[in-house]
Formats: structure tokens, sequence, C-alpha cells
């Protein structure tokens, strides 16, 4: 391949949606990843924790949902979660098979220690951000997020 079109296509594919977003979210989560060593935690656990935190009382299921993990990945995280004493299990007022997960007080103290280190990594990553360009860019990454066909 002759090198101006080796360089054209070089360019084009750096400049791509799925480019920049693999580089991206790449660079945030070796960050994350790094800053939730001190915790114990995955960037998925650290997920699964902060969910729960603002939906107490919801299934097992329904956290996997929200995580975007299989109900088998959430049952191993719960698992550990409960040998951490982080999380506790209680059958559900309205089916008795269903079990509820609720955070301990441990668990919420781990979770808001975890979100606070998290939330340093991103003011750092959008410090030479305008607040309109950190919510424009919230708006457009969630627009991709609801886009049925991706």
């Amino acid at each position: 391949m002759p090198d101006a079109i080796k360089s054209n296509l070089q360019a084009e594919i750096n400049g791509r949606l799925t480019t920049l977003v693999n580089r991206a979210n790449s660079l945030i989560i070796e960050s994350v990843n790094e800053a939730l060593q001190d915790f114990e935690l995955t960037p998925t656990q650290y997920a699964s924790l902060a969910m729960l935190g603002c939906n107490q009382g919801i299934s097992s299921a329904k956290l996997a949902r929200l995580v975007n993990v299989t109900p088998q990945s959430m049952g191993t995280i719960v698992s550990k979660f409960e040998e951490r004493a982080l999380v506790t299990r209680q059958p559900a007022e309205i089916h008795s098979r269903v079990m509820t997960l609720t955070l301990t007080k441990q668990g919420f103290k781990l979770m808001q220690a975890a979100d606070d280190a998290v939330r340093i990594i991103e003011r750092r990553i959008t410090g030479s951000f305008s607040q309109a360009e950190i919510e424009l860019f919230k708006a457009l990454l969630r627009r991709i997020g609801d886009t049925e066909t991706v």
C-alpha cells in the first residue's frame, strides 16, 4: 500500500468516533481501576455499589440490568459483597423467592469513599472543559446510549 494511502487511512481510522471513544474509555477505565484498587473493587463492582446505593431494596436481576451485566455475573458480585459484609439479602415482600439487596453501613461507607475517588478522576478528566461542554458531552453520550440500533 502506498504511503499516501496508508497515511490517509490511518488518519481516517484515528478520527473515527469508535476509535476516539475506545481510546477515551481505555484511559478512563485505567484511571478508575487504579483508584479502585485501594478499595479492592473493580469498576463493575463500584458501579454495582453505586447503583444499589440509590436503589436500595432492588433484586439482583434488576441491579444486573442497571449495571449492564448478566444476572449470573451479578450473582458472583453480590456473593463477594456478602462475604465482605457490604450487602444483605432479604426476601421481597411481594414474592418470597425474590431476594432484595440492601447496602450495609459498611457497604455504604465503602461506596461513598470509592465514589469520592471516582469523582476526583472525573474532575481531572473534565478540568479543561467548560460546564456547558460537559453538559453537551453528557447529552451526546446519552443519545448514543439511547440508540436502539447500535
